[in-house]
């Protein structure tokens, strides 16, 4: 399912299992979604770009073929409340993992908006990557008033 918004379209896949995938394209690519838990999904992301601050938290997400140690980053990272920020420090103390690790696996999530990865920055204020999207990191935070 491609999902319009205001940083451009996002695809969305899900499974049996909850959502596979969420995050900017520029080309759909598998299947499209469909069902419940796609419009659910839609429904959230929708609300989000307006400014009324949905929880994530009750969207199953399926974490099939991931660690557990990345799993246990991404279930970390959705518990940050909207406009808020952590350090990838922080988060790494938190889950007895190097802030390296904390950074590898948001990097690499594919759960975009989901698991708030642009709330995760560096303790001394910098933003640190977003797989090469920083001003779209940027322009989330500021449109949570993070910033």
């Amino acid at each position: 399912m491609l999902l319009p918004t205001p940083i451009g379209p996002l695809w969305l896949e899900v499974s049996a299992k909850g959502v596979r995938r969420l995050g900017p394209v520029l080309f759909p690519r598998g299947k499209e979604a469909e069902g419940p838990l796609a419009e659910r999904v839609a429904e959230g992301v929708a609300r989000y770009f307006l400014g009324e601050r949905p929880d994530f938290l009750s969207i199953p997400l399926d974490y099939s073929g991931l660690s557990p140690w990345r799993v246990a980053v991404y279930e970390a990272t959705r518990r940050i409340p909207y406009g808020t920020t952590r350090s990838y420090g922080a988060l790494g103390r938190e889950l007895g993992l190097p802030a390296r690790a904390v950074g590898m696996a948001l990097r690499a999530s594919p759960f975009f908006l989901l698991v708030p990865a642009h709330r995760v920055i560096h303790a001394d204020g910098r933003l640190g990557g977003f797989a090469g999207q920083e001003g779209l990191k940027l322009w989330l935070l500021r449109f949570e008033g993070a910033l």
